[in-house]
């Protein structure tokens, strides 16, 4: 007796390739050498700022010792995350049916709050030393030499060299993506204390530049980590994905079936990726078995959740169009939101009978 063959549900979940397998470990691989290297380089840029700063006073040096420390709490914080998140998906616990996800995103506010506090403190201590030497006469001595200027070219070129890793592989990993800002924003923080610090040493008279670029550096990385603090919380929020990737998914389902039209389509943020909801309608005559089968098809196989930006996706199957979300609510959100735009315009409530 021959075996059962798989139906078209299992076959969807079993499709995996040994090049498919084998190109996904090389991407792996290629990941971990470079979270490897910026925490080789962060570990080893840290130590020889610090030298730097210890020996030329700089606080412009000091602002960057301090954004190579939040970064590296940043880089570690996100590996570990990272690590969770992989174990999470690749087990299945019951505390945790879809993965811990989110942690990714949470790591990086908590490192952006503790760097935003960080630049703060640096860009108050420069302020200090900016109002005394200009209302006391208590200018900072400053000790430039070869040795300061060698250490932050030297981290200088090897983050630039990691920036350009990263970003070969930022279309592979969101992750990598961040790594290579936050590499190019190391370079740009180290080439503005390297110029500060060499206006100072060729025109004594201009001390204020130091602790003027201290500020500056200060304020460009709490700016920066502000902004990256208020996306994050939007994608965790549930922020809606931009029209062209809603536009993709409906072209996608447009082209599933024949006879299968797209009702509603909601795509929003589930942490960096997205959640895709989707309501199609099918004819009511179909059976539960072909109407699963082709919904399931929409939702794995080369289609919604093949796209590397969908974390999941739903699709729920109708035999007819409804008028109001499903569930209760944006049900409830869009009703109010409709008896709000009523009562300005001075129109009768667009709540009737059974409306919720």
């Amino acid at each position: 007796m021959e075996p059962d063959s798989p139906s078209p549900s299992q076959a969807l979940l079993t499709e995996v390739t040994p090049a498919g397998q084998a190109a996904h470990e090389s991407t792996d691989s290629k990941l971990r050498l470079a979270f490897r290297l910026s925490w080789l380089v962060n570990w080893l840029l840290l130590i020889l700022k610090v030298l730097a700063f210890v020996v030329s006073g700089s606080k412009a040096v000091l602002a960057s010792t301090a954004d190579s420390a939040g970064e590296l709490g940043l880089d570690l914080a996100s590996q570990l995350v990272l690590s969770v998140a992989e174990r999470s998906m690749a087990r299945y616990h019951p505390g945790f049916p879809i993965g811990r996800g989110k942690l990714e995103a949470l790591a990086v506010i908590a490192c952006a709050c503790i760097m935003s506090i960080a630049s703060l403190e640096v860009a108050q201590f420069a302020a200090v030393d900016l109002y005394n030497g200009i209302a006391k006469g208590e200018r900072p001595v400053l000790v430039l030499g070869p040795l300061m200027f060698g250490i932050i070219a030297g981290g200088t070129v090897a983050k630039l060299a990691l920036f350009f890793y990263c970003a070969a592989l930022k279309g592979q990993s969101d992750s990598m993506g961040a790594l290579a800002e936050d590499h190019i924003n190391d370079v740009a923080s180290n080439l503005g204390a390297m110029l500060a610090a060499g206006v100072v040493k060729f025109w004594p008279a201009g001390w204020w530049v130091d602790p003027a670029a201290a500020i500056a550096i200060a304020l460009v990385i709490l700016g920066r980590w502000t902004a990256i603090t208020h996306a994050q919380v939007l994608k965790i929020v549930g922020q809606a994905a931009p029209a062209e990737f809603v536009a993709r998914v409906m072209r996608l389902a447009a082209a599933h079936h024949p006879s299968m039209a797209v009702d509603v389509t909601r795509a929003y943020h589930f942490g960096a990726r997205y959640n895709v909801e989707m309501e199609v309608v099918l004819p009511a005559q179909m059976t539960v078995a072909e109407s699963h089968d082709i919904a399931l098809a929409l939702q794995h196989k080369a289609r919604l959740e093949a796209l590397e930006d969908v974390e999941r996706a739903f699709v729920h199957v109708d035999y007819q169009a409804r008028h109001l979300p499903e569930h209760k609510v944006e049900r409830a959100l869009l009703l109010r939101h409709h008896e709000q735009e009523a009562a300005r315009r001075g129109a009768p409530s667009p709540r009737g009978p059974g409306a919720v």
